[in-house]
């Protein structure tokens, strides 16, 4: 439910703040005061279009804010399901600010939000229904979900909607076989040819790294084969001269040869026996490298410069990396397997798909039945609704059809095999037709409260906002558009915009909404009226140019009546 609403620099709204309670709240006031401001700013936290002109004269923005007291599981499982949650308190803040330059910026709970999910949010948590705002009536695709509501059948929804998802899966996937085997020789085609490229050149995971560090290591292979050939002959073995191991060979042999003489002969052997192994070791290691630089460089670098083209040019067509390019060719060889087997997986998609449609036509039966039953019961309780609420001529028909195809078929849809849609006949004798073609304004107002009422007990919405749909309804007409309206309150927040005194002695709670000069301006106010303020704007609305003490007492006897049914 709303517990609160905050507006600020909105036309004739300086600023304003309104707690509510929950049952039924009306709202009263000269005409012009401020109202439809009011109902305007509840409409931008359903994502209504924000217009500029909005704004109050001599300020850059407006804002409206709104805090709802979240209770209902359904409702916090529906949020969360768009990715918005009340807080731990079961709180929740959407706010809408509307700039000069025609921007709003969206918030809920503090965050910054898209319109989209403000909409969204904003029309779980409203709905806002006036003599001209009854969209829902007059869209067919509406009426369905409406009867769904009062059937309660969500039990055989759920159970035909998971077939139907699953039908349209497989016929998801059939379609992509047939699509595929449409091209199966051009496709066939393609992947061998893709999967041959990468087998001719079969690149290895971290070749291309050690491909170009060979590279790198033949640019300079000419200078390295020099130095390590220098290290060969320094340390070992040198055709030209004496290297160090031969001379480290000549001090072994003199030591030797002086025999026990020489003062700690046998660890200067062995140290210089060390030195002289560690000299062979390193001069390997640099003949070695000699060997390696001694093949053609520039014969190398171009094997190498081929080899590195070829993988960069499957780089370019089939992924940046190696694995990308072997996962690619992996791929094509799956989608050659596919194809090859298609012939059987197609006869297979198809014989489960006909089971499927077979199972899905069975519940889609199942789920008529619940709303042809449900349709009668609520035909009749609208009817008797509509027939109190002075419209007993309208003809309210609620006919449920199963659709079948020229082959006599039961045609399947996303919400089952059903037509439905509301129709009225407004005159004795004429045949009923859908509402959206011949219902009035005020008509569609009270048949919308009509369904209000009869949808009472399974209504979703948390708050439920009425704008002025008694206009041109008689004082008798709006006292029983009143009791309605009381009663749906017992379950739903309730918030109604009316001039009508019959209907406004109704409710539990009483606004009146003024507009009056402040420092050179005009300002909208409101205030909640106690029982005497609720006298005196009843016996306003009673009343002409002057207020009788006869009108008061009217307004405090009608004001007792209401209070005491």
């Amino acid at each position: 439910m709303l517990r609160a609403l905050h507006i600020e620099n909105a036309a004739l709204i300086r600023r304003l703040d309104i707690d509510f309670s929950a049952g039924f709240t009306v709202f009263t006031g000269e005409t012009g005061a401020g109202k439809s401001i009011i109902i305007g700013s509840l409409g931008l936290l359903t994502g209504a279009r924000a217009d500029k002109e909005l704004i109050r004269t001599g300020e850059d923005k407006a804002v409206v804010s709104g805090l709802f007291l979240i209770e209902d599981n359904e409702i916090i499982r529906q949020l969360a399901e768009i990715g918005a949650e009340p807080d731990e308190n079961g709180e929740m803040i959407l706010s809408r600010t509307v700039s000069l330059d025609g921007r709003s910026t969206c918030r809920i709970n503090g965050r910054s939000v898209s319109l989209s999910l403000l909409r969204s949010v904003g029309q779980i948590l409203i709905a806002i229904h006036g003599q001209h705002d009854t969209k829902s009536l007059l869209d067919p695709e509406s009426h369905l979900p409406v009867l769904d509501r009062f059937a309660g059948n969500e039990e055989a929804k759920n159970e035909y909607h998971a077939l139907y998802r699953e039908i349209q899966q497989v016929k998801g996937k059939l379609s992509q076989l047939i699509k595929e085997k449409a091209e199966t020789k051009r496709l066939s085609e393609l992947l061998q040819r893709e999967a041959k490229e990468i087998d001719q050149v079969s690149p290895k995971i971290g070749e291309i790294e050690a491909l170009e560090q060979k590279r790198k290591f033949l640019q300079s292979a000419r200078q390295l084969r020099k130095q390590a050939n220098t290290v060969v002959h320094a340390l070992y073995k040198n055709e030209k001269g004496v290297s160090a191991s031969d001379l480290v060979g000549y001090a072994i042999n003199a030591i030797n040869a002086m025999g026990e003489a020489f003062p700690e002969r046998d660890k200067a052997l062995e140290k210089l026996t060390e030195f002289q192994l560690e000299m062979e070791n390193i001069a390997d290691s640099a003949a070695s490298l000699a060997s390696l630089a001694e093949e053609d460089p520039d014969a190398a670098l171009h094997m190498i410069d081929d080899r590195l083209a070829s993988i960069r040019i499957l780089q370019k067509k089939y992924g940046a990396t190696v694995e990308e390019i072997l996962s690619h060719k992996e791929s094509c060889k799956e989608k050659l397997d596919r194809l090859e087997k298609s012939e059987g997986i197609e006869s297979g998609l198809r014989i489960q798909l006909e089971e499927l449609v077979l199972k899905a036509r069975e519940k889609a039966i199942a789920l008529h039945n619940t709303r042809e039953n449900a349709a009668e019961k609520l035909r009749k309780t609208v009817s008797e609704l509509l027939a109190y609420l002075d419209l007993g001529k309208v003809q309210f028909e609620t006919p449920v059809k199963l659709q079948y195809n020229d082959k006599n078929v039961l045609m399947l849809g996303s919400e089952g095999a059903d037509i439905f849609e509301f129709l009225i006949s407004a005159n004795i004798g004429e045949p009923p037709r859908p509402i959206a073609k011949i219902a009035s304004g005020g008509e569609l107002s009270r048949i919308m409260l009509a369904l209000k009422t009869a949808l009472a007990d399974s209504e979703e919405t948390p708050t439920l906002i009425f704008d002025e749909i008694d206009t041109g309804i008689s004082g008798k007409t709006s006292q029983k558009i009143g009791f309605l309206m009381k009663r749906i309150s017992d379950a739903t927040q309730i918030l109604c915009v009316t001039h009508s005194a019959q209907l406004a002695s109704s409710a539990a709670n009483h606004f009146k909404i003024a507009k009056a000069e402040n420092e050179g301006r005009t300002e909208t106010s409101i205030t909640e009226l106690d029982e005497q303020g609720r006298i005196d704007e009843l016996a306003r609305i009673l009343g002409g140019v002057e207020i009788t003490e006869t009108v008061r007492q009217n307004a405090r006897e009608l004001l007792r009546y209401q209070t005491t049914i």
